[in-house]
């Protein structure tokens, strides 16, 4: 079966420094022990944004991050769902400074907000059998309590295989 492929550009919050580095060896030591695709560490605050130039998702996004704050991003269990891109991951504790980010950016971009909104970042992308989520969630859960500010947004060209996705822009939310 072929790999689900994600659409657009999305938004992500992007651990920095020590905690990026713990998660990105997590995710690329899964994926070396599950025989998935690696992928950077990352918070989506808003997928599939399509029918608009880069220029145009830029320019939004610029807008958009001067008007955030940055955000305390805190992982708070781990979970595992038959879904490709949220089949093993750490919950993000969705505190109203998080879902207002979401909601910020569902409107700078013309959309709703997204009721169901779950914040989270992911470990593993693909098919992985029940019983090895349970047992993967269950080694993680006590050493997964990271917490991270969030500092920038980060507009991302999801198109394709994770392995085909890159960064088109980066932008600072306002020092406090």
């Amino acid at each position: 079966m072929p790999e689900p492929r994600a659409r657009g550009v999305s938004l992500w919050l992007m651990p920095e420094g020590e905690v990026r580095d713990r998660l990105s060896a997590l995710v690329a030591g899964l994926a070396a022990r599950l025989g998935t695709a690696p992928f950077p560490p990352h918070v989506t605050l808003l997928p599939g944004i399509e029918a608009r130039s880069d220029g145009e998702v830029l320019a939004a996004s610029r807008t958009l991050a001067g008007r955030l704050s940055r955000l305390a991003v805190r992982l708070v269990g781990i979970e595992g769902r038959d879904e490709h891109f949220r089949c093993l991951f750490a919950r993000a504790a969705a505190d109203a400074p998080l879902v207002s980010a979401h909601a910020a950016a569902a409107r700078a971009f013309g959309r709703e907000p997204d009721p169901t909104f779950l914040p989270h970042l992911s470990l593993v992308y693909g098919a992985v059998g029940r019983e090895v989520k349970e047992r993967l969630a269950a080694d993680l859960r006590s050493g997964i309590d990271l917490a991270f500010e969030a500092r920038r947004l980060h507009a991302w060209r999801t198109e394709g295989p994770a392995g085909d996705w890159h960064e088109i822009g980066s932008f600072a939310f306002p020092p406090d």
